[in-house]
């Protein structure tokens, strides 16, 4: 699998000492999935308290996004299937899901990492076939230290992850623009850094503006 561009430059140009070892951990996560299940085709590791999502993909998964996406943005005749049909049929569920799934994936599965009884980590798992993870997910567990209770299969079948991860760049530049930001009003305040992002959602909520478009506009003034 290859790093999807938009994980690649986020590593690259926007990386912090906590991220320092993202690509590390996805690889030692890819070696072991791999192993435990030879029809993974993509897998993301989403940092929650940072809320950035990076993602591994194999070329023709990453040609399905291309495809994805094209479909997406065009207009369809098509009729959307009848969801009540489907509103109390767990295996109905399953199937409307798989007619939504993202081109050439039919099996997930999302796997917690927890520390000092906190989530830290989601690791989500993407296969080509429909039964991948079928009696794999212990072990799957156990090998990357997740917790068995919060594992949930197929709930990313329209590979959400890859949304998320390809935002990733633009989320690091908005937040390095809010940390420069909250800097010059700590500065000019003479308050602390906390309470100084407090003083910039504050602004931005009262304007119903971004945290990101407030900092703009606190940099503008305070430079």
């Amino acid at each position: 699998m290859e790093l999807l561009p938009e994980s690649r430059e986020a590593l690259d140009e926007y990386v912090t000492p906590s991220l320092d070892d993202v690509e590390a951990l996805l690889r030692v996560i890819e070696g072991w999935a791999v192993r435990a299940v030879p029809e993974c085709v993509a897998l993301s590791v989403t940092l929650l308290d940072e809320d950035l999502t990076f993602t591994l993909v194999d070329d023709a998964t990453a040609s399905g996004a291309r495809r994805t996406a094209e479909a997406a943005s065009t207009p369809s005749g098509t009729a959307e299937p009848a969801e009540d049909a489907y509103a109390l049929d767990e295996r109905g569920w399953a199937e409307m899901a798989r007619e939504r799934a993202f081109s050439g994936i039919e099996s997930t599965v999302c796997l917690p990492v927890v520390e000092h009884g906190r989530a830290v980590l989601n690791i989500d798992l993407y296969a080509s076939t429909a039964h991948a993870f079928r009696d794999r997910i212990d072990g799957l567990v156990e090998a990357l230290g997740a917790w068995q209770a919060g594992a949930v299969t197929n709930a990313d079948l329209g590979f959400d992850t890859l949304r998320r991860a390809e935002a990733a760049p633009e989320q690091l530049r908005e937040q390095r623009l809010v940390d420069v930001a909250v800097g010059l009003v700590a500065a000019r305040a003479g308050v602390t850094t906390d309470d100084a992002l407090a003083l910039l959602r504050q602004g931005a909520t009262a304007a119903g503006i971004s945290e990101g478009q407030a900092a703009t506009v606190a940099r503008t003034l305070l430079s």
